[in-house]
């Protein structure tokens, strides 16, 4: 049986404040460092889903994030935006600069190693970088 579990890092603006998880409707978790986890919900505004990865650095990768990433294992790193995409229902690498969209995934195939995925910042800290993308929130 597939795990229910969802996850969300929880922001107040461009303060990460905490994150959750959902274990089931009514079980919800919230913790302020992702280590320790208790019922009390903090003060937040804005949430990030868990795209269900962890990067090289074994940090999970929400939606939002800026991060370097493979297409090819033996081509260059290159820089990426973490975000869903409406149409194809999908979260994926929308590249920055040739501004390509890769879904995470193709039928059930994941198409990134998660070990050539490194996060470095958040879309939500480089607003320059949103409206170049045409991203809104």
């Amino acid at each position: 049986m597939e795990n229910p579990e969802r996850r969300f890092r929880l922001r107040q603006d461009h303060q990460i404040v905490g994150y959750m998880r959902k274990l089931s409707e009514r079980m919800v978790l919230f913790s302020k460092d992702g280590f320790w986890w208790r019922g009390y919900k903090p003060e937040y505004n804005e949430v990030d889903e868990f795209i269900g990865l962890k990067d090289c650095n074994n940090r999970h990768i929400y939606e939002w994030d800026i991060l370097y990433f493979k297409i090819d294992p033996d081509g260059p790193y290159e820089e990426g935006v973490i975000l869903w995409e409406g149409k194809q229902q999908v979260f994926g690498i929308k590249a920055i600069r040739q501004e390509s969209f890769f879904p995470l995934e193709l039928e059930g195939i994941s198409l990134f190693n998660p070990r050539e995925l490194r996060v470095f910042s958040h879309l939500w800290l480089n607003p320059e970088l949103k409206k170049q993308l045409g991203v809104k929130d």
